[in-house]
């Protein structure tokens, strides 16, 4: 079963109900209101007539007609005088429609018996039918009772009127809310078969489709995530291709190289050794580069990973002086001076990965300066943050290429960085890492020349971070 024919059984069966409550409690309510305006009419006028017989020295049916004639009974459809032995003295028969003896002889009884009036009313065929019996009392003694018998069809009528307008007004209220449902439902079956139209497409590989926003639901609201997943999605199907675009270039330029040097020296017949010791060094440098980039790629798929090693707290200055120390050497082999800055400050991390970030801009920082120029390194606390700075007095970024330099394989000039032995993956990682750890990495111009990256992260203190 189709939802839309869930939902449209449902409204009916909700419509159903609210007409059947419509039908019957008003006339229920009108029933039981005529109900005690009977009783509140007829058992008043019946206890008069029970007064007046009790006046007499002696019930006979001479004595009780003679009060009787002097009595206005025209309204009671049956008015009757009995004694003690259940006989009628006295008995009026204007109109006996739906008369049932039974009913009045009970309740005469059940007066006599137990020295008490009696009512009952009853709503059968259109018309009210209302028995009324009081006793009559001489001495102290129950001596009869007086009956009554009402047959109202004028108050039957009434109710039945009320019952058929409420009838026709449930019939259409019942015919709008059948097309109001059947409305409702198609307007809900069509926006959600879009919806699933949109999941189909997408799932088929077309990251583009949206679905069209109106109205201010849940369906729009399920219809806005849905454009706002798409939007994911095809943002990550982009990253994708261009990733793997992209490492395909990367992978292939070093072993073309590689293929093109080995088969020079498969091809040629005594070739000078020290050409094929430069051939074997290109080799080498080519293998070295393409060992590089397949780590950086197996570093950013762990990266990728949900999954990582727990952090713990971490001394940013010692970790920050491992660094200096391992590319100190480096540093001073392109004439480039390390100056540093180093205040205590603790991060949750772990302590390879801070190394990583602040070793790769070290290292681009000496790898992009001048000779004679300086990098330098700063950390410290700055708030509830710790920051790490690291500066250089190099050829700088262009500004047009800053929004691009932590995009995987991005390089500000390609065959330059090729050249120096970069895969444009550095800073990637750097990004990646600093933002795993709760970090955020900028890049900016420096004042006079060079670059300035900034990565500040929370700063951890006495078991709270």
């Amino acid at each position: 079963m189709s939802l839309r024919t869930k939902y449209l059984l449902t409204y009916l069966l909700v419509t159903a109900v609210v007409i059947l409550a419509l039908n019957t409690y008003p006339v229920a309510i009108s029933r039981d209101l005529v109900f005690v305006s009977k009783e509140n009419a007829i058992l008043p006028q019946t206890l008069q007539i029970g007064s007046s017989v009790e006046a007499l020295e002696r019930m006979t049916p001479d004595t009780v007609g003679q009060v009787m004639s002097m009595m206005e009974t025209g309204n009671f459809s049956r008015v009757s005088i009995m004694n003690t032995n259940m006989d009628e003295l006295y008995s009026v028969r204007n109109d006996v429609t739906g008369y049932d003896e039974r009913v009045l002889f009970s309740l005469a009884r059940t007066a006599i018996s137990e020295r008490q009036d009696e009512f009952r009313s009853f709503f059968t065929d259109g018309a009210f039918m209302s028995y009324s019996t009081v006793p009559i009392v001489d001495g102290g003694r129950v001596v009869g009772a007086v009956c009554v018998y009402e047959y109202d069809a004028a108050e039957g009528a009434i109710v039945l009127g009320l019952r058929d307008d409420m009838t026709r007004i449930s019939l259409g209220l019942g015919a709008a809310a059948i097309l109001v449902s059947v409305i409702l439902s198609q307007t809900m079956s069509y926006r959600l078969r879009r919806i699933l139209d949109a999941i189909k497409n997408v799932r088929e590989g077309e990251y583009t489709y949206r679905v069209e926003v109106t109205g201010h639901d849940e369906l729009t609201q399920l219809s806005e995530e849905f454009n706002s997943l798409t939007d994911r999605l095809q943002k990550t199907e982009e990253i994708r291709r261009r990733f793997v675009a992209d490492a395909s270039h990367e992978l292939k330029t070093p072993l073309a190289a590689i293929r093109l040097l080995s088969d020079s020296i498969l091809e040629t017949d005594n070739m000078a050794p020290d050409t094929v010791k430069e051939f074997v060094g290109g080799i080498r440098e080519e293998s070295e580069r393409l060992a590089r980039t397949t780590g950086q790629l197996l570093e950013l798929t762990k990266l990728d990973n949900p999954s990582h090693a727990a952090r713990v707290d971490v001394d940013c200055v010692t970790v920050a002086e491992r660094v200096l120390d391992t590319l100190g050497p480096i540093a001073r082999r392109v004439d480039v001076r390390l100056v540093s800055h180093l205040d205590q400050a603790h991060i949750m991390a772990t302590s390879d990965e801070l190394f990583q970030i602040i070793y790769n801009l070290v290292d681009n920082a000496i790898k992009y300066n001048r000779p004679g120029g300086e990098v330098y390194l700063s950390v410290g606390r700055d708030g509830e943050n710790v920051k790490i700075l690291v500066e250089d007095t190099g050829i700088g970024i262009p500004a047009e290429d800053l929004p691009y330099i932590f995009d995987r394989f991005y390089r500000v000039e390609k065959s330059r960085d090729r050249d120096e032995g970069g895969t444009g993956l550095g800073l990637s990682i750097v990004k990646s890492t600093a933002t795993r750890h709760g970090g955020e990495v900028t890049a900016q111009p420096r004042p006079g020349g060079g670059t300035r990256f900034t990565v500040a992260f929370p700063a951890y203190t006495q078991g709270k971070q």
